[in-house]
């Protein structure tokens, strides 16, 4: 709990219930406070007793959040007296707000887009300071602005269309279908370009993944816990005791990092730990950088090789761990495994060596850090989806247009990018669709 806690009502009887539960210090009424003005009251019950102090502030109606009348009521942060409000204000007519109810009000009633709602509820989880910004700018309309921009310039191809079949005989029908053609290259070009940078930007808002990877009881949760400073993974001389990933969100530069300690890598016929091996692999598909951990006290084997081929093609630090014990790995034996790969000696157990591992892993990240320079749309998985339905859409009537079908028929995939593009910014979009957007706000937003 906070030093404040906060009610919150909106709606058009809001002002007339909070003067049932706040009755001001000056001996005014409620109803006759100017907007956006604090003011010194007392909390009062059903039977006129006071049960706290606090201040009321009024938010009339269109300047409001949900641009409806809404009323904040702030008093000490106690749960009784948060509860005692909530019910006295149930029982004079209102009732508890549904997650996101207050930002869904404030789409419904054209205050925000879709997309603008949706990046409220992102960035209460925003990560990282460049993600947060991206947000705001969202936020503020950045990519509504693309939406509208892409929304004018298919809406102006489908009127050239609309001319094109009225007065074909009169007119040069190749320069505008060639015209025709590289606007819709144009705008789909665009659109693929803002695609893909959207896929950075989830990076930026979950986390770049770091997988530390090794055969079974090579020191990968050791190693987690070494970097962490505290004991996040369960560390066992048992081969095989981590039988699912486990992550950790780590800080490095205003970077959000996600370092998984994976199931160890070996032939296994035990149905949970080939379920976690698959789960290890899939990590490693879509890792930014790998942790690869060698036992120095044990030969090379068959689980140590079949590692090469996983992490070939990722951003590696090779890692010997075990380094207070004697040595079983030349070396050079590993560098043959990976030449171009910085090899760095440690002992999870004792924690000799991690601060230099550390280091490597940031010179690693500065390195990835540099492909997120510049600045992206802050597109979440459905809007990415719409998107990539819109490009194939124009795709599609470019392709058509180029193989000399009937210029009018690409019309029907021109709306369909329409409809998409409707559907990000909420003009044209399902009642249930909606409502599970905003069922995953939560409770006051």
């Amino acid at each position: 709990m906070g030093a404040v806690g906060i009610v919150k009502l909106s709606g058009r009887d809001s002002i007339e219930i909070a003067s049932k539960v706040c009755k001001l210090r000056s001996g005014k009424k409620i109803q006759k406070l100017p907007s956006f003005k604090l003011t010194l009251c007392d909390i009062i019950d059903d039977n006129n007793k006071a049960l706290d102090e606090g201040l009321v502030v009024l938010m009339r109606e269109p300047y409001s959040y949900t641009r409806e009348n809404v009323v904040e009521i702030q008093v000490h942060s106690s749960t009784l007296i948060i509860q005692k409000i909530i019910q006295i204000c149930i029982i004079k007519g209102a009732r508890l707000a549904e997650p996101g109810e207050f930002t869904k009000r404030a789409f419904l009633n054209g205050r925000i887009s879709l997309n603008q709602a949706e990046s409220i509820a992102e960035i209460v989880k925003a990560q990282s300071e460049k993600a947060l910004y991206s947000l705001y700018q969202n936020l503020r309309g950045m990519f509504g602005e693309k939406i509208s921009e892409w929304q004018k310039s298919l809406i102006l191809i489908q009127a050239n269309i609309q001319v094109e079949c009225d007065f074909s005989d009169r007119i040069g029908t190749s320069d505008i279908k060639n015209s025709i053609i590289e606007e819709i290259n144009t705008i789909r070009q665009n659109i693929k370009q803002q695609y893909d940078k959207s896929k950075k930007f989830q990076n930026l808002q979950n986390g770049l993944l770091v997988v530390i990877c090794g055969k079974p009881n090579v020191g990968k949760s050791s190693l987690l816990n070494a970097i962490l400073g505290k004991e996040r993974a369960i560390v066992t001389p048992i081969p095989g005791t981590t039988r699912d990933a486990i992550e950790e969100l780590f800080l490095i530069e205003g970077f959000p990092f996600r370092f998984v300690d994976t199931a160890g890598i070996r032939e296994s016929q035990n149905y949970i730990e080939k379920i976690g091996i698959n789960k290890t692999k899939k990590y490693l598909e879509e890792a930014h950088l790998v942790i690869v951990i060698f036992d120095r006290s044990q030969e090379l084997n068959n689980e140590d090789y079949m590692l090469v081929d996983l992490v070939r093609k990722k951003p590696n630090i090779i890692v010997l761990n075990k380094s207070d014990l004697a040595s079983k790995i030349e070396i050079k034996d590993v560098k043959k495994l990976y030449p171009e790969e910085p090899i760095i000696e440690i002992s999870a157990l004792s924690g000799k060596g991690i601060d230099g591992l550390l280091d490597k892993i940031i010179e690693k990240v500065k390195i990835i850090k540099d492909n997120y320079d510049e600045d992206y749309l802050a597109i979440n998985l459905r809007q990415q989806n719409e998107l990539f339905k819109t490009a194939a859409f124009l795709e599609q009537a470019q392709k058509s247009l180029e193989e000399g079908f009937p210029i009018d028929l690409i019309s029907i995939d021109i709306d369909g990018a329409l409809r998409c593009l409707k559907r990000i910014s909420g003009e044209d979009i399902d009642k249930d669709i909606v409502n599970s957007i905003f069922t995953n706000f939560c409770i006051g937003k």
